[in-house]
């Protein structure tokens, strides 16, 4: 029998089977700028450099998934916005690129993706992560959610002031914002992504009132998940997801993100049989504990939902803290391998 794969390790774990030990993804997006020795700014502007980043942290952890992942940002440029970058993390939204003028916002039609440079350099790095790793590993595209991208085409005080005094308009917006979502996702898996993680961290109950999110939010991330050709994992930015869980299930994505502070234990009971969970890891203690606070942090989340299959380890906000220590990170990727193989039963061995 042939060594197992990371693709395959995913595939068994997106199944809700157990397969030879829990797969992981540690996203270190930017870090690979520190890897290979060059600005954040010079390497998200390189596709190759991109690919050569995450292929050598691949490498250095073995961990089973890539990504071509840029910013959130990224995807606001293509509705006229700006990115702000910066020397230690990830870019982000600069200017809201729309106005707070309701009757404009109806007429608003959902560019295309391909026409945003920052988005056309996505796909082609998409494409070389595919060739390179050719169906061994899982390649991770991302887009945002269509109810949480206005929090940076508007600013998020503008876009909380139209849904609560021109719901017309913001419906409008999510409806235009679900199109390009989808199509944004498309774009990626026809590059050669196989899965796209869609983040929605304003569904959080946390963030969000429930009513507003169940009105208008849910109907427009249900549409983009719809539109999508490919398995979708939903994420919540590390906002707590576990309040919003149940509903979230019903919008048809195969995956669900944990956030920080979440009872993963509730989250697999809520998600077994119906969706992978994926989490475990909170970004801002991993980038201050040390390796051996990452190694039990690795226990726990083990310990929480690892039996039985159905689970894959990450960091919960899809983003790496630049000040993370490589040997936190190396720590981590141990602690899986040390104590997150399966058993013949789905039981860990660890």
């Amino acid at each position: 029998m042939s060594a197992p794969t990371s693709a395959w390790r995913v595939v068994e774990a997106l199944s809700g089977r157990a397969a030879d030990r829990v797969p992981f993804f540690l996203p270190v997006t930017v870090l690979g700028a520190r890897l290979l020795g060059v600005s954040i700014r010079e390497y998200l502007a390189s596709p190759a450099l991109m690919v050569r980043g995450q292929l050598a942290w691949r490498e250095k952890l073995g961990h089973d998934l890539v990504t071509p992942f840029h910013s959130a940002a990224a995807e606001v440029t293509a509705f006229g916005g700006e990115v702000v970058y910066y020397d230690d993390g990830p870019p982000n939204a600069g200017q809201p690129p729309l106005e707070l003028d309701a009757d404009q916002l109806l007429r608003l039609e959902p560019p295309r993706p391909e026409d945003a440079p920052l988005l056309r350099r996505g796909l082609e790095a998409t494409r070389g992560l595919a060739a390179a790793v050719g169906g061994e590993a899982i390649v991770l595209g991302a887009a945002v959610g269509p109810f949480s991208l206005p929090a940076m085409q508007l600013g998020l005080p503008g876009w909380l002031a139209l849904l609560h005094e021109r719901p017309d308009a913001a419906a409008h917006l999510a409806r235009v914002n679900a199109v390009f979502c989808a199509a944004w996702a498309n774009a990626q898996l026809a590059a050669g992504a196989n899965a796209v993680l869609v983040f929605e961290p304003l569904a959080s109950r946390e963030l969000m009132e429930p009513a507003r999110w169940r009105a208008l939010g849910a109907p427009a991330t249900r549409a983009a998940i719809a539109g999508v050709r490919g398995p979708v994992l939903l994420g919540f930015g590390s906002a707590p997801a576990l309040g919003v869980a149940a509903e979230a299930l019903e919008l048809g994505a195969a995956a669900l993100c944990a956030g920080a502070g979440d009872d993963l234990a509730a989250l697999k009971a809520c998600c077994r049989g119906r969706a992978l969970l994926i989490g475990g890891l909170d970004s801002l203690p991993l980038a201050s504990g040390g390796p051996d606070a990452a190694q039990a942090a690795v226990r726990r989340a083990l310990a929480a939902a690892g039996r039985g299959g159905g689970f894959l380890l990450s960091e919960s906000h899809g983003e790496i803290p630049w000040t993370t220590p490589d040997e936190t990170l190396l720590a981590a990727a141990d602690a899986v391998r040390r104590w997150g193989t399966y058993g013949a039963g789905g039981e860990l061995r660890g």
